[in-house]
């Protein structure tokens, strides 16, 4: 599987794509935020998508890494959908 790190990524940033990710897609964090590392669990009508993460604040960037997805999900949707996200939450 494969890993990513998003640049740019302040703390406001950070605790709002986690607390977006609950309350959209029902994320869980292992453990729960403010953590800056572990695993994220989104689960899906096909099955669950686990993230590991870790947020480096003094380098403002955060690299995940797909544990397991389902087959059907793509890494690239997996992706996007974390860089749109951080898109929206800098932008406000």
């Amino acid at each position: 599987m494969s890993s990513k790190t998003f640049q740019g990524v302040n703390q406001d940033c950070w605790n709002c794509v986690q607390q977006s990710s609950i309350k959209q897609h029902g994320t869980v964090y292992d453990p729960p935020p403010p953590a800056t590392q572990g695993v994220s669990t989104t689960s899906t009508p096909v099955g669950d998508v686990k993230l590991s993460f870790n947020y480096q604040s003094a380098q403002q960037s955060v690299s995940y890494a797909i544990l397991s997805k389902p087959f059907i999900v793509t890494e690239s949707e997996i992706w996007n959908g974390i860089e749109s996200s951080i898109k929206s939450c800098l932008t406000g």
